[in-house]
């Protein structure tokens, strides 16, 4: 099949090309992998940044409240994370209705909803920012007290 080749999408109405097809699928996993990647990243920096007053005790004494910054600054990140998440998860969705469109048209596929993976990273994220603020919590009245 050259560059020519139709895939007829039943009842869609119009025919795209293979590579279009090929194109958008390849969009959808590389959208879905930078998302999944961008969640381990902030994911990994923060707790890194989370545990550094626990690992060295002296040093978080001789900081003081300074400590303090740490966890302000994996909010920041946070934050951050998640403006640029929600422009990916943004694209993500539009090329994920239009890939599922188009395979319930050609492959009889129901789908009963168009998923739940924006919100579920929101509240993966908000998790984080509640954590990095117990942490704050923790520092403050348990552990600084030690």
């Amino acid at each position: 099949m050259g560059k020519k080749a139709k895939a007829n999408i039943e009842g869609l109405g119009e025919d795209i090309t293979l590579e279009e097809a090929q194109f958008l699928w390849d969009e959808y996993k590389y959208r879905h992998e930078l998302c999944w990647k961008l969640i381990f990243q902030v994911t990994t920096a923060v707790v890194a940044i989370l545990v550094i007053p626990y690992i060295r005790l002296d040093i978080t004494k001789s900081v003081g409240l300074w400590i303090l910054a740490l966890p302000c600054l994996a909010i920041i990140l946070v934050v951050f994370a998640k403006s640029r998440l929600t422009r990916e998860l943004e694209i993500l969705a539009k090329i994920r209705t239009a890939h599922r469109e188009r395979q319930g048209q050609k492959h009889h596929i129901a789908w009963t909803s168009d998923g739940h993976f924006t919100r579920d990273v929101t509240r993966y994220l908000i998790g984080l920012i509640l954590v990095s603020i117990a942490d704050i919590f923790a520092l403050v009245y348990v552990w600084w007290p030690i």
